[in-house]
């Protein structure tokens, strides 16, 4: 995964991010932000899906399956340069 694409994101407290090569803007959910914030942060994907279960308290399929379908979209919107597998 392309960290340094997630770093140069533009992200606000309301969940908004800026994507500045692109101008783009784009409105997360609470679970979006979420991820968003842990990766900026440098969290690894195993350890942002093993705190999506406990503060969402959610499943891990749950939880897998809405990480990666996150990160499918960050990538699919080009903001990462691929996801992880």
């Amino acid at each position: 995964m392309d960290m340094e694409t997630i770093k140069d994101l533009y992200f606000n407290d309301k969940g908004f991010i800026f994507d500045p090569d692109s101008g783009a803007i784009f409105s997360l959910n609470t679970t979006g932000a979420f991820i968003i914030k842990q990766l900026q942060k440098g969290v690894p994907v195993k350890r942002v899906l093993a705190e999506m279960k406990k503060d969402f308290d959610v499943d891990e399929g749950t939880a897998q399956r809405d990480l990666r379908e996150f990160l499918d979209m960050l990538a699919a919107f080009g903001l990462l340069a691929k996801a992880p597998a």
